[in-house]
């Protein structure tokens, strides 16, 4: 059940991401296309969208939340564990008290339909324990795909205007990595890296009780 943080919450997924570097570099062609001057004229934009993410303070809530259902999950999960463990010990002690010789038949038979019993709840248990930890951790995975699409939603709404009041031509993610695990962005001489002015606004809201980045 992975965090936000751990699962560094991959900022878009390999198919959008392709999609949209294939549109940055289609429209960065076509502008070279039409001619030095207009190529030299071009106002281009860099945003690290991982360290804009990751120093978000609705990111460090998001975290904070899913902490908080594992810590609930683990805890009911522990309970039914506790109450596993009794019922194995107590079926172990049956099974001890059924190999003296000297039990009336009588008892016997009411002993071991007792350890019966404790098996059969036990068994019951076991499934249910396995059931409630896969529910639990999609249940979790999910809670975290929700919020991270939620914030990168946000994100990407908030770069989209920034970029058009500063009259970007193009912004680049410099986070951003290739199939081959190279940075998309290797070089830019003139791109202006925004990331703070991002991370500024999208914290100039942040409650008093949020941690600072």
């Amino acid at each position: 059940m992975p965090p936000l943080e751990e699962n560094r919450c991959k900022l878009t997924s390999n198919t959008n991401t392709i999609t949209m570097r294939t549109i940055l570099c289609s429209l960065f062609i076509a502008a070279l296309a039409l001619g030095g001057a207009s190529a030299q004229d071009l106002k281009v934009g860099i945003v690290d969208m991982t360290k804009v993410f990751q120093d978000y303070h609705k990111t460090k809530d998001a975290e904070k939340k899913v902490n908080d259902g594992k810590a609930i999950a683990k805890k009911e999960l522990d309970e039914r564990n506790a109450r596993y463990k009794q019922l194995i010990e107590k079926y172990q002690s049956y099974a001890e008290e059924l190999k003296d010789p000297s039990l009336s038949e009588e008892l016997r038979a009411q002993k071991q339909q007792e350890a019966q019993d404790i098996a059969s709840e036990a068994r019951s248990l076991e499934r249910e324990k396995k059931e409630f930890a896969e529910r639990r951790q999609r249940q979790l995975l999910e809670q975290v795909e929700r919020m991270r699409k939620a914030i990168l939603e946000e994100i990407r709404e908030l770069v989209q205007t920034m970029s058009k009041e500063q009259n970007y031509d193009l912004v680049f993610d410099k986070s951003g990595l290739g199939s081959r695990g190279i940075p998309f962005l290797l070089h830019s001489k003139d791109g202006v890296d925004f990331s703070d002015d991002v991370i500024s606004k999208l914290n100039a809201n942040a409650p008093a009780s949020a941690e600072t980045p």
